[in-house]
């Protein structure tokens, strides 16, 4: 991986390659490809990988992190045979969608992607690195408008976040081109109730905003009430007795000890929000290497916040 960082990665600062090199050593991608959303594929000549692609599926579309060939099998048709064979896995599944993020600059890739049926999709003017960076995709089916939308909900109670976590997503979520909904609902008590948001992302515009059933649960609460939700559920405090990395399956999902890791690697629990909004972007498959998050925090603790979000993701900053 160093050297292929190098050489796609040449015309960057000695920074950004040393973060991708932090972010990609030999044991975060082991760690990456066997997570439940991540897809691997290779080419092999004489047992020799000599192609690959590596992206996150979720919710119905892929998304490509690496595709790479070695140079002496340019040309002759190993990426598109790739991503060929992405299709026939994933389609029967339900894919509709494979999306990708390059440099807005590097016109060698997006011409040859265009040659590919892929297609140019929103500009991000700036990453965490300042450069450019323009989505392209590939629409394979005709989705419906279930598999268009995916619904997050999150619960917790007064002075934990929710409002600035949901706000903060949606605003990624619109950067990236997606149509967002936002509905917050807080109850009767004036101090220490609850606040829930309706978080819906949608490639069309959405017609109904309340969420009856959410893709992605997140919940600060030890409330009784609990919400059904299809693939995740996130609970701060259930880890108490294990180590700071403790993660814990429960009948509803996936439990994440946001809490303990929010007081003792950065001084307080107000920080389990920007812990989790971290771990949401990984778990949808959003790189925050193609962000510039710090721009949509509030000024106050900025870096911690980041530095917060950068943990919930698994983001080194250095080798």
């Amino acid at each position: 991986m160093v050297r292929l960082i190098d050489e796609i990665y040449g015309r960057e600062s000695e920074e950004v390659r040393r973060a991708l090199k932090a972010n990609f050593t030999e044991g975060a991608l082991q760690e990456l490809c066997g997570e439940e959303h991540a897809v691997l594929y290779v080419v092999e000549e004489d047992g020799k990988i000599v192609a690959f692609l590596y992206g996150w599926y979720f919710r119905y579309v892929l998304t490509i992190y690496w595709i790479y060939s070695l140079r002496e099998f340019r040309g002759k048709g190993v990426v598109k045979a790739l991503l060929s064979h992405a299709e026939t896995e994933l389609k029967p599944k339900g894919c509709w969608k494979f999306e990708m993020y390059a440099y807005a600059e590097n016109n060698r890739f997006l011409d040859f992607s265009a040659k590919l049926g892929f297609s140019k999709g929103v500009l991000i003017e700036k990453s965490m690195f300042g450069f450019k960076v323009q989505n392209i995709y590939k629409i394979i089916a005709e989705p419906d408008a279930e598999k268009r939308e995916t619904k997050i909900k999150i619960i917790g109670e007064a002075g934990q976040g929710v409002k600035l976590l949901s706000y903060t997503l949606g605003q990624v979520l619109a950067q990236l081109g997606h149509e967002v909904s936002l509905n917050l609902a807080y109850d009767a008590s004036v101090r220490g109730g609850t606040i829930s948001a309706d978080l819906i992302y949608s490639s069309r515009p959405i017609e109904n905003p309340v969420i009856d059933e959410a893709d992605v649960l997140i919940k600060f609460t030890k409330t009784r009430d609990w919400f059904p939700a299809k693939t995740l559920v996130i609970d701060e405090s259930m880890c108490r007795e294990e180590s700071l990395s403790c993660s814990i399956k429960t009948s509803q999902g996936t439990s994440y000890g946001f809490e303990d890791v929010a007081v003792q690697l950065f001084g307080s629990k107000i920080y389990i929000n920007m812990i989790a909004l971290g771990r949401i972007l990984r778990h949808i498959g959003i790189n925050i290497l193609i962000l510039n998050i710090k721009e949509l925090l509030p000024a106050k603790a900025i870096e911690k916040n980041l530095e917060a979000i950068k943990y919930g993701f698994s983001y080194r900053d250095d080798v």
